[in-house]
């Protein structure tokens, strides 16, 4: 069965300021949401992560009563610390875990921390697996999994980055967020998807031309094919729509959420309608 979700970061505009702290709460952005017909959401780290324990609880009995679900909880580690910085960050992830119990959430998505396969040293490296290792061991004592996203600057930014590291971590609760290396070649996307595929259970999916936010239909990498690839080699995770035209503002002020969530209920639909063009109706949203 394949869920689609939308992410809470399209939500928010202050994803794009230095300190990212959130320009919204979380249960702001839940009944518009909701009533733009989404029913699941992968929240931005941002929109819980500096809240207190009563109002993750409070976002849960708001979310229950709107019929919206949580799976996913995002998240952006930096592994390769020691000392007091990998306790400050360690206990950082604890506290998501806690609160994704809370939200009923199954999954967390990393970061697969903050440097470049290219960048990092040996030592940083080793230090970056262990990191993971104890992260993903926590996770499993909450029955969580944990996926890595492909992405530039981190240590799965390349398919053969991404397999080193998860064969050097090797824990069964490590699986692939798979985000396109770039958002304009549409086969290397569906070739580079194809490589990971058996441990993908996680698509995140933002639609640009021209290196600017666009709807999926528009967008220079053609999301159809790349949805089609998904069905024709049985993907049945997640399918995020994580950013959408009309989510970067200069100002926070000119932030207009009926209109992000407008565009993002067209991803939606196109993802929907591509989906039933390539011959599956086992999708939920």
């Amino acid at each position: 069965m394949i869920h689609i979700l939308l992410n809470s970061i399209a939500l928010d505009p202050n994803r794009w300021t230095a300190d990212k702290r959130a320009y919204f709460q979380l249960d702001q952005l839940l009944d518009p949401v909701a009533k733009a017909g989404f029913r699941f959401i992968e929240v931005w780290q941002d929109h819980v992560s500096r809240a207190a324990e009563s109002e993750i609880k409070k976002y849960g009995k708001i979310a229950n009563s709107l019929g919206l679900r949580f799976p996913v909880i995002g998240m952006y580690p930096s592994l390769h610390l020691r000392g007091r910085g990998r306790q400050d960050e360690l206990d950082r992830i604890k506290r998501l875990l806690n609160y994704a119990k809370l939200l009923e959430s199954g999954l967390l998505k990393a970061f697969v921390g903050v440097q470049g396969s290219a960048q990092i040293t040996d030592s940083e490296y080793q230090r970056s697996v262990e990191f993971m290792q104890e992260t993903l061991e926590l996770a499993a004592s909450y029955n969580l999994a944990v996926t890595g996203e492909t992405h530039p600057d981190t240590l799965f930014d390349s398919v053969d980055s991404c397999r080193e590291f998860m064969k050097a971590v090797n824990l069964e609760n490590f699986m692939v967020c798979f985000q396109p290396f770039d958002f304009y070649d549409t086969e290397k996307a569906i070739g580079d998807y194809r490589m990971l595929a058996d441990d993908v259970v996680h698509i995140h999916y933002q639609g640009q031309k021209n290196g600017k936010m666009a709807l999926l239909k528009d967008s220079d990498l053609d999301y159809g094919k790349l949805t089609a690839a998904l069905v024709e080699g049985g993907f049945s995770g997640k399918i995020c729509i994580e950013f959408v035209k009309d989510c970067v503002v200069q100002d926070p002020k000119d932030f207009n959420v009926k209109k992000v969530l407008e565009n993002a209920v067209q991803d939606r639909d196109f993802v929907v309608n591509v989906l039933k063009e390539a011959g599956t109706v086992d999708f939920i949203y």
